[in-house]
């Protein structure tokens, strides 16, 4: 049975980079690598010598770098690892999305991988053991699940007027979507209001934390508030 290499935490950040960039982009290449990690094009082209040595990605001369199957199962690992220590800073800790992308990474950077390990299986089983409750707490902090949703005063964002205010109390979408949700700052106990609605209800235009955001019907749809009179 052939060994897991051994991979730095900055080979698992390329790794990552390319992963995002291919379900996104299609195609990557070593500038689109740099300008998303804002480092130099020689600095990437020197990694991807070494990743390709470790049989994680394959790269013609000068062409489009490909995940390796080894590559794109190390890679998902390392998405869902991050994934998952973000949702926890943002949506149990209310920690801001930008802040939480870049402890995400520190966390990840810093702890051993054993703690790391045991760290994201119990967050997962917590995440899993909280859909099945009404209500549960962590340092106090109030979390609400679907079942609290179906019994409150609470609707998808998707159903309230124009002029309505309503307090998020929960994300409901997965993938592309929860993370460009959560990275606009649309995160549970934040305020938000509803400034206009297309005639055909899509898209909406609601306020954020002092700034604007123009949102499809179906992202508006998985974003439960508590309505606010």
């Amino acid at each position: 049975m052939t060994s897991t290499p051994v991979i730095s935490y900055a080979m698992q950040d390329y790794l990552e980079a390319i992963l995002e960039l291919a379900e996104k982009e299609g195609v990557v290449r070593v500038t689109d690598i740099a300008a998303r990690l804002g480092i130099a094009k020689a600095s990437v082209s020197q990694a991807m010598h070494t990743l390709a040595n470790l049989k994680l990605i394959k790269q013609e001369r000068y062409g489009p770098i490909e995940l390796t199957p080894a590559g794109r199962q190390e890679a998902a690992k390392i998405q869902r690892r991050h994934q998952v220590l973000y949702r926890f800073l943002v949506e149990i800790l209310d920690v801001d999305a930008k802040t939480a992308q870049k402890d995400a990474c520190l966390i990840e950077h810093v702890v051993s991988p054993l703690t790391l390990a045991r760290l994201i299986a119990y967050l997962e089983k917590e995440t899993g053991s909280r859909s099945n409750e009404v209500k549960g707490t962590l340092k106090g902090k109030e979390v609400v699940t679907m079942e609290a949703i179906e019994t409150n005063n609470a609707r998808a964002l998707s159903e309230l007027e124009r002029g309505a205010r309503g307090r998020v109390i929960r994300i409901a979408a997965s993938g592309e979507i929860r993370r460009r949700l959560l990275d606009m700052g649309v995160v549970p106990g934040t305020e938000v209001a509803v400034e206009g609605v297309a005639p055909l209800g899509d898209p909406l235009e609601v306020s954020v934390k002092g700034y604007h955001l123009s949102l499809r019907k179906k992202e508006a749809a998985a974003i439960f508030v508590e309505h606010l009179t």
